[in-house]
């Protein structure tokens, strides 16, 4: 094989840059991976499949949510933390019939004695 080829990956969909404040991204959460210059995510929405790249704000909050989930991700632009650092803001929302709408359990207290 020629090292002078250049390969792409076949169904990794189009790939999204977070760029524009209020930008969205809305289909099911596929999940996590790790890509050439970092973790990346990707989405199969109406319009395909759509892989992105998933800085520190956003890595941590789809953590939480299970392949399979519908979600929408919404780009909040940058934003400056209390120690004066600049990163990148996001929402995300899960569709309530994925799971997230039930009640809780409730959990108990790590501190102080039951009466």
């Amino acid at each position: 094989m020629s090292s002078l080829k250049r390969w792409r990956q076949v169904g990794q969909g189009q790939f999204q840059k977070w760029e524009t404040p209020g930008q969205e991204l809305e289909g099911t959460w596929q999940g996590m991976h790790e890509g050439r210059f970092g973790a990346l995510g990707t989405l199969e929405s109406g319009d395909g499949r759509f892989t992105f790249p998933l800085p520190v704000a956003l890595r941590d909050r789809l953590a939480q949510v299970r392949p399979g989930a519908l979600v929408l991700v919404r780009y909040m632009g940058l934003q400056t933390s209390n120690a004066g650092r600049t990163f990148k803001g996001f929402e995300v929302f899960v569709a309530e019939q994925d799971g997230w709408g039930g009640p809780m359990t409730p959990m108990p207290l790590p501190f102080g004695k039951e009466v």
